[in-house]
């Protein structure tokens, strides 16, 4: 009768969440206080709890924040406790999402590439896009437009790969936006529009919402006011329906700054303090710092200058705070303006310097995003590992547990056992005392249960042994894991001191880049058309020192984690060759060095084009750098033992013993100067190992000081399953 009521009490909210959570269409919205009611029931099941959670925290993430991100990590718990990956992914989705809406872009980027990794081991490729377009948001807000583009297309790719309508039609809409901060109005434009047409079929009343809000920013952009009211009174009648404050705020914003440009003073301002409220009631700190900036352009239209000044101030600090690269632009030529206004133009002149110094560091920002990537990547590797440690550990001390229980309770047997057999003795004895006639009777019953407690002892010994090969096995996992800790250590090591490397060999052309840009903004107005083609050359060398040694370390970096796959097939080496001896063809001719093809055009191969390719880009680079003027690089091969042997041979300056001892060394990492001050990292060469070993090959050398070096690697010519 219990498991009946139970039963029915299941089938009662699995019929329930099923409504909430299914019914198409925005208008029917979960029942927050039925779901409340599920998760204070002390019977709900795991299951039923996390899907309760999970609905509360995405319906209140834009009216409860602080509620939301509470019910979030609740279902993060929930999902962690039934070692569900597919859940515990969604609920840091959600938790990121909140984080965004707050204005906690680093919070929020850190969960989601985090969930973006769990679904990348589950090989969810609906869970992997969704993650992508929260990403590419988090890119977008900090004016990372190309970061942003890539994740988004990423995301577009396999919605589409999905048949998944509704992901598309988001996809869409954020491509839409990253367009229209470009002020590219027409690509913007395209986009929502498709967007729009996806979410009308689908009947997505809050789609169509977002995408009526941003089609009235892009028609703002085109200078159609009236197209862009339109579009931006059809969002807020859609989100005022739905009570999404953030949403409502947003729209708000929008239609306050459309007033500001038509000069509307009193409809521009009561719109953006209503929208600033709701911001401020919601925690949208992206959408403060925004209705600041705009509060701070109307009061400057109207000569309220100090009033102006506050709210721009304000717009500012919060900005910065949250990393809006945007809006901090923004508000620094509008502070240029103020000043100058306020007759301080000291102040209005460093204003401006700020806005332009800000808009023109694509190169630095462009750099600091990569590494940053690189470091990301690094420390989820290491969240990773610990969190297998900590899995081990917890395996560890689970099994310990159950040995105690185990012992605890044979204890307890042992002894009730032997309470039960004295007590047994003492009514034997006095059955004797009593009846005389049933002593042989007593006797036999003695017997038997001394046979019994003979029987329990072998049991008992038995589970003895057992302990005791549990407390080896025990030993054993211990020790593995302090080898395994120590192994960690050690490559954690490796890693600290090859990124220390990389960043000084990035430090010269970096010091370089800025030591011309400050001569071109010092001394421009002076140089002639000579000494500026001079500079642009010199610029444009350390530009490409710094792009092939991020492209060699991002190449590394991905051979490292596995995101390179190696896909094999028959290729002809001497047209990879030649088409590499063309690429190098004026780096030689500059250096007037002779470069030779003696590659057989019957060479055919079995391996990776893009491995073998970077390869032979590499070895020719080093040894153009290593060769000099006047001097000669021969490529050949030899077909040996169903292997192509690839020599790379110059009459160089060669290497010292110490340098050939630190070839092909993480740990060792050596950097060179070449016959015209080319700078060498040696992780070019770290990747051929790499490349040649992943393709089933060996790479060799053999150097001489000043008489030149010879770089050898092999590569099958057939695939395994034909040899």
């Amino acid at each position: 009768m219990l498991f009946f009521r139970i039963s029915q009490k299941l089938l009662f909210v699995v019929f329930f969440l099923t409504r909430s959570f299914l019914v198409s269409g925005d208008t029917v919205g979960p029942n927050l206080d039925s779901l409340r009611e599920i998760i204070k029931s002390d019977d709900t099941p795991d299951v039923i709890l996390f899907e309760a959670y999970s609905r509360l925290a995405w319906e209140l993430k834009s009216i409860s924040p602080v509620s939301a991100l509470e019910y979030a990590r609740e279902a993060l718990a929930l999902g962690e406790k039934l070692e569900d990956k597919d859940k515990i992914g969604i609920s840091l989705s959600y938790i990121g999402v909140i984080y965004w809406q707050q204005g906690n872009f680093n919070q929020a980027l850190d969960y989601h590439l985090e969930a973006n990794s769990i679904y990348s081991v589950i090989n969810d490729e609906l869970g992997i896009a969704r993650s992508s377009i929260n990403i590419g948001i988090i890119f977008s807000d900090q004016s990372y437009y190309e970061k942003a583009i890539e994740y988004f297309f990423k995301g577009l790719r396999l919605y589409e790969k999905n048949e998944n309508q509704q992901g598309m039609a988001v996809a869409l809409n954020n491509l839409g936006m990253v367009y229209e901060y470009q002020r590219d109005f027409a690509l913007a434009e395209d986009y929502h529009l498709r967007s729009l047409e996806i979410k009308e079929i689908l009947g997505d009343k809050k789609g169509k919402s977002y995408s009526f809000n941003n089609l009235g920013l892009v028609y703002q952009g085109m200078q159609k006011m009236d197209l862009a009211a339109d579009y931006f009174y059809k969002s807020l009648e859609i989100r005022l329906e739905l009570n999404d404050k953030r949403e409502i705020a947003s729209t708000y914003s929008n239609l306050g700054y459309l007033n500001y440009l038509l000069h509307d003073r009193e409809k521009a301002q009561n719109y953006l303090l209503e929208a600033l409220r709701l911001y401020m009631e919601v925690d949208d700190k992206s959408g403060i710092a925004k209705t600041h900036n705009y509060l701070g352009r109307l009061y400057l239209q109207t000569e309220e200058l100090f009033r102006a000044r506050r709210y721009f101030n304000n717009s500012m600090r919060i900005a910065r705070e949250i990393g809006l690269t945007r809006m901090v632009t923004e508000n620094y030529a509008a502070l240029a303006r103020l000043m100058a206004k306020l007759n301080d133009y000291q102040a209005a002149y460093n204003y401006q310097q700020e806005f332009i110094q800000l808009k023109d560091s694509v190169y630095s920002e462009e750099s600091r995003r990569k590494i940053y990537e690189l470091q990301l990547m690094y420390e989820r590797e290491q969240k990773e590992s610990e969190l297998q440690l900590l899995q081990k550990n917890e395996q560890i001390t689970r099994l310990s547990s159950q040995r105690d229980r185990l012992l605890r309770n044979f204890l307890v047997i042992g002894v009730v056992l032997t309470l039960i057999t004295l007590f047994l003795i003492y009514n034997r004895f006095l059955i004797a005392r009593n009846a005389n006639v049933l002593l042989e009777k007593q006797k036999n019953e003695i017997t038997e249960s001394n046979t019994q407690l003979v029987d329990l002892n072998h049991n008992l010994l038995e589970q003895k042994k057992m302990f005791e090969e549990l407390n080896h096995k025990l030993n054993v996992s211990n020790k593995k894991l302090k080898e395994s800790e120590r192994n960690l250590m050690e490559i954690n090591s490796t890693k600290d001191k090859f990124f220390s490397i990389i960043s000084h060999d990035l430090r010269n052309p970096f010091a370089s880049i800025v030591s011309f840009s400050r001569i071109l903004k010092r001394d421009m107005m002076n140089m002639t058309k000579a000494e500026l083609g001079e500079l642009a050359l010199e610029l444009d060398k350390s530009v490409l020192k710094i792009d092939n040694l991020l492209e060699n370390l991002l190449q590394w970096s991905r051979a490292q984690t596995g995101k390179i796959k190696y896909r094999p097939d028959y290729l002809a080496l001497h047209e990879i060759v030649k088409d590499n001896l063309n690429l190098f063809e004026n780096n030689a001719r500059d250096k007037q060095i002779n470069l030779v093809d003696k590659v057989s055009d019957e060479m055919v191969v079995w391996a990776d084009r893009n491995m073998t390719d970077t390869v032979i880009r590499n070895l020719l680079s080093n040894a153009l750098k290593y060769t000099e003027p006047e001097g000669e690089i021969v490529i050949e091969s030899e077909l040996r033992n169903h292997r192509v042997y690839v020599s790379i041979k110059d009459n160089g300056v060669g290497m010292s013993e110490e340098a050939k001892s630190k070839i092909f060394r993480t740990d060792a990492l050596h950097s060179t100067y070449g016959t015209m001050d080319e700078k060498g990292s040696g992780l070019g060469l770290l990747l051929c190992k790499e490349f040649v070993e992943k393709q089933g090959g060996e790479i060799t050398f053999q150097s001489q000081e000043n008489e030149g070096s010879v770089f050898t690697f092999c590569l099958p010519t057939e695939s395994d399953t034909n040899s």
